[in-house]
């Protein structure tokens, strides 16, 4: 079983200090369209493109010498970002079917590139790590990737506090967790009382299985989704036991609702997300937050699409 999680100050200001801050959006033609009041926070700006460069740049200074990371895209991609900001070698490990944009943005970041089959990504990462003598960083389970997460909550945190808070619903995709436990964690720190709704793909409900059983499972994943950044077969151990302890309730969004939500989202908000990224806007569509809230923020957590892709870098 893993450590009790203990995060350090100084680690979330080291985060804060080289991450951004990034903005709370809202829209009226979008508050019109759904009858409720949506407030989106925006990570497709943030280093990267995702929320993920927040944990990868803690991750990456703890890595004494080299740091190792493997993903379908953007945590490679924060973690190269990292990796060449802080003068530290990185080695990312990305499946043969990753987006061509993906691999490019990972590769224009100086890392050194590993292209392996989908099924070898976790052991050949451990097994680069352990040649080198670096850092193997792990997306989810790692701590620091998790206090990356918990900053974007504490920002949604204050923002709640500072507006009156009315009956607010907090929306969160899930794939290994490592965000939705953040994300969590900092809500209840705060003492934040909204509800808290857990979003993954139809295709991929690993918390809500993991839920049904009471421990972490592999799943066997009954097809695909467009959410190629939330495809992990399992949730994180400590992931799953923080949205335990933090009162969540878990849906599952189809990917027709999904690319609907991505649609919305760039011709109202002008934020071009991801098809991962709109998945927990698409949860509000599908009807899954309780009528009784009324204003609902939802994270749109990563947004590297092609039109984007070389800008960021």
């Amino acid at each position: 079983m893993p450590r009790p999680i203990h995060l350090v100050r100084d680690d979330l200001e080291f985060i804060a200090g080289r991450a951004l801050e990034t903005p709370i959006r809202s829209c009226a033609a979008l508050d019109a369209l759904t009858g409720r009041t949506i407030l989106v926070k925006d990570e497709t700006v943030q280093h990267g493109g995702s929320f993920k460069f927040r944990g990868a740049i803690l991750g990456t200074r703890n890595a004494e010498r080299g740091v190792v990371a493997a993903g379908s895209g953007n945590f490679p991609i924060a973690v190269g970002l990292a990796a060449q900001e802080l003068d530290k070698p990185a080695c990312l490990v990305m499946p043969a079917d990753v987006a061509a944009f993906k691999r490019e943005q990972a590769r224009e970041t100086g890392a050194e590139i590993k292209i392996v089959e989908r099924s070898e990504l976790v052991d050949c990462a451990r097994m680069e790590a352990h040649r080198r003598g670096w850092r193997n960083l792990h997306a989810f389970e790692d701590v620091e990737m998790i206090a990356g997460s918990f900053t974007v909550g504490s920002e949604i945190a204050a923002a709640i506090q500072a507006s009156s808070p009315a009956s607010d619903a907090v929306i969160v995709a899930c794939g290994g967790g490592g965000l939705a436990a953040g994300v969590a964690l900092a809500l209840r720190s705060w003492s934040i009382p909204a509800a808290i709704y857990v979003a993954e793909p139809e295709t991929h409900q690993r918390y809500a299985r993991a839920r049904e059983i009471g421990v972490p499972i592999r799943i066997d994943r009954p097809g695909d989704t467009v959410c190629d950044a939330l495809r992990s077969r399992q949730i994180g151990v400590r992931a799953f036991e923080i949205l335990q302890r933090s009162n969540v309730q878990v849906c599952a969004v189809s990917d027709e609702l999904v690319q609907h939500a991505a649609r919305l989202l760039l011709g109202t908000c002008g934020i071009r997300v991801e098809p991962s990224g709109a998945l927990a806007m698409a949860a509000v569509l599908g009807g899954v937050v309780d009528s009784e809230r009324s204003r609902i923020w939802v994270i749109a957590c990563g947004g590297n699409v092609p039109s984007l892709a070389r800008e960021r870098l």
